[in-house]
């Protein structure tokens, strides 16, 4: 805490009387919470205890009692405390981050959750984003509940009303319990040296006591620290914003390969049987000619059609399942491909059809990059891990990684959004091995 500049006496005069100002408005600002607690203890004590002042026991059976009246107090202050701080913990807690920006430069911004939008259903009820309501009000109502009662950073503010009740208010509060008991006992002739010391005292303490708003501030009223269920939300969106890109990507493919290639072949397959239609006729053997082009050009659009449809889902992984679909990977492979699998039964799909992918994606990655001559995929089953793994191993070049905007990248984020994960070995000078591994049930 940096003592008051230099002035002379008017200097530290106002710097006394403004620290004393401000640990005033300290004091006022974080006694709620201590206030409810005392309130809610002593009549709940008061309560408590009525039953058993004049119970006659044994001693123990009495110490049990007054244990479990205890514990009773204590869960009437913490309830009365929950019920308090979602009403008055984001009104006290901006009030002190404003106050940390007046009085010591730190703003500290943090975001509220908002109530989630209400939708009318096509049956008439209304749609808060976790149940349904029949009116509009009654929805609105609950979406701003919800929205103040499931804040994280509302709860975090709770609990700086809490520790601000317990560490800034008696800090604060010394300079004005010193001048206020000091000029009590001040009248006192016996105790009137021990008063005049603890005016001076709290005089003394008045520039710095307020001062301890700084520490807590910038560690509490901040925002809600990364959690392990805050860490996990983003990165459950940043793979929902990865599987969004993806299709949207996969969407486009989809849409050129049919207008460049199949639309394309249909169309001219449309003109040239009209041309034949008019020469039918008149010159039958251009006629003739022309359909056999309309046939070839048929035949080429169904295997542009087949080729599409098989990126979306193949067949021989729709029909017999992941090994095989695997296997006839490798035969379409340009390098020596050995499959081994020693998987029990067929996985959920939606994780065949991801593994199947990225074993494709890591064949794609050593035919383009490896200069391998030998790969083996190895598809295994950990039954008491419930994980499904595809491990391709090649003896290339090595120095893979999973950089930004790779395919090992996009692998990684793909199997992410299945709680999955990758895991790469490939020193320089190989080989390179490549494990995906996928929680899931077999079938």
């Amino acid at each position: 805490m940096r003592p008051p500049a230099r002035g002379g006496p008017l200097r530290w005069g106002a710097e006394i009387v403004l620290g004393l100002c401000r640990s005033a408005v300290l004091v006022l600002l974080t006694c709620l919470m201590p206030v409810v607690g005392v309130v809610v203890g002593h009549f709940g004590a008061k309560l408590a205890y009525s039953w058993s002042a004049n119970l006659t026991a044994p001693p123990f059976v009495v110490a049990l009692a007054l244990l479990g009246e205890t514990l009773v107090v204590i869960l009437w202050i913490a309830v009365a405390l929950w019920v308090v701080h979602p009403l008055t913990s984001r009104t006290f807690s901006q009030a002190a981050r404003r106050l940390a920006a007046r009085w010591l430069g730190l703003r500290i911004e943090v975001a509220y959750r908002t109530p989630s939008p209400v939708t009318r259903m096509a049956t008439g009820h209304w749609w808060d984003g976790e149940e349904y309501h029949k009116s509009e009000r009654e929805a609105r109502r609950r979406a701003r509940m919800n929205a103040r009662f499931h804040d994280p950073q509302l709860h975090w503010d709770g609990l700086w009303c809490v520790l601000a009740g317990l560490t800034v208010l008696p800090v604060a509060a010394l300079p004005l319990v010193g001048l206020a008991g000091g000029g009590y006992l001040a009248l006192v002739p016996d105790f009137r040296g021990l008063g005049l010391a603890l005016i001076v005292g709290g005089l003394a303490a008045a520039p710095f006591a307020w001062r301890v708003l700084g520490p807590l501030a910038g560690r509490f009223l901040g925002p809600i620290p990364d959690s392990r269920l805050g860490r996990r939300v983003a990165e459950l969106e940043a793979v929902r914003a990865d599987l969004t890109q993806t299709q949207a990507a996969e969407l486009e493919r989809i849409e050129r390969g049919l207008h460049d290639g199949a639309q394309a072949r249909l169309v001219g397959m449309g003109m040239s049987m009209q041309a034949a239609e008019h020469l039918l006729e008149t010159d039958p053997a251009a006629a003739r000619a022309i359909l056999a082009d309309a046939r070839a050009s048929s035949i080429a659009a169904l295997a542009e059609l087949r080729s599409l449809v098989r990126g979306i889902n193949p067949p021989v992984l729709t029909e017999r399942g992941l090994v095989d679909a695997v296997r006839a990977l490798a035969l379409d492979a340009p390098v020596e491909v050995a499959v081994r699998s020693s998987v029990p039964a067929r996985p959920e799909r939606p994780v065949e059809s991801a593994v199947y992918f990225a074993v494709a994606e890591l064949l794609a990655n050593v035919a383009k990059h490896a200069r391998a001559t030998r790969v083996t995929v190895e598809l295994g089953y950990e039954p008491q891990a419930r994980t499904l793994t595809a491990t391709v191993t090649d003896d290339g070049a090595g120095g893979a990684s999973a950089s930004a905007g790779s395919g090992l990248d996009g692998v990684r984020r793909r199997m992410a959004a299945f709680g999955g994960r990758l895991d790469i070995d490939s020193p320089l000078g190989g080989p390179t091995r490549v494990s995906v591994a996928v929680p899931c049930e077999l079938s």
